[in-house]
């Protein structure tokens, strides 16, 4: 006999009148959901996004078991959801009924030899990518000639602990405290610290496809860009232009070396005689490490598509990061990094790892983040995880359940706190605990190398769009006009200046530790200056901001002590080379001269068309007839008077 919900009552049924049976309210969740614990505690909406933040965390250098762990109601050992998932998240065990020997363990493989001689291989997952700079790896926990058991865990993930419980974060020691404005909503203040044990594993595939127009190689790519690297950089790489498993790379160092021809020039077979010089215009095509941290080269692939480089690295976490301080539904973003002797403490002098806003938690009505600190707490004493359900038993609330736990084993969730910056305490107790934190995949890069060097366009500046951290992010109008309403001038300066115009050499002086000189007047304005100039208009610069625009005049062109261009032609036509003597003339331009024109007879300046039209009252129509020999000045003057 059961019971079973029938005519909308609880009522006692025979098993034979049973067609579908849900033996806990697990069973209608994912995996995702199941490992946040007291989800009954929140509102749906949070618990949504807490069922999210699995599935989006990294995997963390120094993980750590939750303390407070989500049980699962199924289990007959009183496991834990974290503990039964293990093995999904890579930990391997030895599944073998028999006992055995470890024969040999290699990075993708541990094999044991049972009591009846036959030898049995485990798999092991080595530095395996994930689709999202993740990746899955094993680590060994028996060495040759270990004794094992059946079921006994053979090696641990970068997902688990070497208990092979679910690990893909750490217990952090937090305050619910606002602290100097740097905690308001969803900024999260965390110490030095916690921000290093926080360091992420990143893996990163790099790769150059291969086609027809693609060529790779050390010395062609030298050949083509001998300056682009350094000797120490190139000894990275081997003849094929592939890094070297193994090798540490810095920011700038290349991975694979390779060229392809531009764009512009793609179809330039159908060009006739221009071809074959066009064909031979080349465009860096390599991959090359653009991170802050190092990374370590794992394997490269020379495959039929295209030739790939897995690269593993290490991040601390940084302000910007994202950071999830509850896995019930609360994530905030590290809006400070604070040192650890000036971070708040407890009076015992310990640290807290974070500082949570107090007012996040009734605005999003989580109180499950109250009762995972004070449960928390209650593991960190006894050393032993909380395994708590979902749900609390009928007739008991889980704000009593959590009041007795504290009561029981002499824990208070709050206390005084001391700020060693200030000197002295806080007013009023604070409420403390453990919560669990994730570092989700949505990492910051740092602005000074992610927009050093990158692509421009033809006015130098950055390529907008895209999803390259090198391409430049558009400032709108609105924008700019809400900096200048807020006195944000340095802002918008420094978005012209450095970020909105080709510096390689400021950033380059940057990174090198020196302190670039102020950058000039950005490229874009240098051309929109020349193109005034060669409308025929004479933009002086009067400092202090101040530009005044007049007329080209023959003396104002004079004195920029022009060179006559003597040749109407530009370049040869069978070697694109320019024509001496004509527009694009080696010794004007290498001298950065002006080239002029002596016409047969005297012009106006078309600049002044307009002007030299309303002094001398006429029409534009007729003053080109005037110049063009059709009509004399009186015939014009006379026209537009009639009119």
């Amino acid at each position: 006999m059961s019971n079973a919900i029938k005519d909308n009552k609880i009522q006692e049924v025979k098993d034979s009148e049973i067609d579908f049976e849900l033996p806990s309210f697990s069973r209608l969740n994912g995996s995702h959901t199941n490992v946040v614990p007291m989800y009954s505690n929140t509102q749906t909406a949070r618990m949504f996004y807490g069922s999210r933040f699995a599935n989006q965390a990294m995997p963390i250098e120094y993980r750590e078991a939750p303390l407070v762990q989500a049980l699962d109601p199924e289990s007959t050992d009183g496991k834990s959801f974290e503990e039964e998932y293990g093995e999904r998240m890579g930990a391997r065990y030895w599944r073998s009924d028999k006992p055995g020997e470890v024969v040999s363990v290699k990075p993708d493989e541990i094999r044991v030899k049972t009591a009846d001689g036959k030898v049995e291989k485990v798999d092991l997952y080595n530095n395996f990518q994930f689709n999202r700079k993740t990746y899955l790896h094993n680590k060994p926990l028996v060495a040759k000639g270990d004794k094992i058991n059946p079921g006994q865990l053979l090696a641990s993930s970068n997902f688990t602990d070497d208990n092979g419980t679910m690990s893909m974060g750490r217990n952090a020691r937090m305050a619910l405290v606002a602290y100097k404005g740097y905690s308001m909503d969803d900024a999260v203040v965390v110490s030095e610290s916690f921000a290093k044990k926080m360091t992420s594993q990143h893996n990163y595939e790099h790769e150059v496809a291969k086609d027809d127009g693609t060529k790779f190689g050390k010395v062609h790519f030298s050949s083509v860009f001998p300056r682009k690297f350094t000797k120490e950089q190139l000894e990275m790489v081997d003849d094929e232009g592939m890094v070297k498993p193994g090798t540490v790379l810095h920011y700038g160092d290349p991975i694979i070396l390779a060229t392809r021809p531009k764009p512009i020039y793609s179809n330039a077979e159908h060009l006739g005689k221009l071809g074959k010089a066009f064909r031979s215009i080349r465009s860096d095509a390599s991959e090359i490490w653009e991170h802050d941290y190092p990374g370590t080269v794992v394997d490269v692939v020379d495959g039929k598509s295209g030739r790939r480089a897995f690269v593993t690295a290490k991040a601390p976490l940084q302000v910007g990061d994202k950071l999830i301080t509850s896995r019930v539904g609360n994530k905030g973003i590290v809006s400070k990094i604070i040192p650890d002797h000036q971070i708040l403490r407890s009076m015992d002098g310990k640290p807290f790892d974070v500082l949570l806003n107090p007012l996040s938690l009734p605005s999003r009505v989580n109180t499950a983040t109250l009762f995972e600190l004070a449960l928390g707490k209650i593991a960190a004493k006894t050393g032993q995880p909380y395994k708590v359900p979902a749900f609390t038993d009928k007739g008991v609330s889980r704000l009593d359940m959590v009041k007795g736990e504290l009561k029981k084993h002499g824990v208070d969730n709050t206390e005084e706190v001391y700020d060693p910056v200030l000197g002295r305490k806080l007013a009023q107790p604070v409420t403390t605990g453990f919560g669990y934190t994730y570092k989700l995949h949505h990492v910051v890069e740092s602005k000074e190398s992610s927009r050093g060097q990158g692509s421009y366009d033809q006015n130098m500046q950055p390529l907008k769009g895209g999803s390259d951290a090198a391409q430049a992010k558009r400032m709108g109008g609105l924008e700019t006009t809400a900096l200048m309403a807020k006195g944000g001038y340095n802002v918008i300066r420094e978005g012209s200046t450095i970020k909105g115009t080709s510096n390689d050499d400021y950033w380059r002086l940057i990174r090198e530790g020196y302190r670039p000189a102020e950058p000039g007047v950005p490229f874009v304005f240098t051309k929109y200056l020349a193109l005034l100039n060669g409308a025929g208009m004479n933009a002086r610069d009067l400092g202090k901001g101040t530009l005044r625009l007049e007329p080209m005049t023959d003396r104002t062109l004079e004195g920029r002590k022009p060179m006559e261009v003597k040749n109407n032609k530009t370049v040869k036509s069978d070697t694109l080379e320019p024509e001496e003597g004509g527009l694009f003339d080696p010794t004007m331009v290498a001298l950065d001269r002006w080239g002029k024109i002596t016409l047969p007879s005297k012009m106006p300046n078309p600049a002044m068309e307009g002007s030299i039209c309303t002094v001398l009252g006429i029409r534009e129509k007729d003053l080109r007839s005037v110049l063009a020999g059709d009509m004399t000045l009186k015939e014009a003057q006379e026209a537009n008077h009639k009119k």
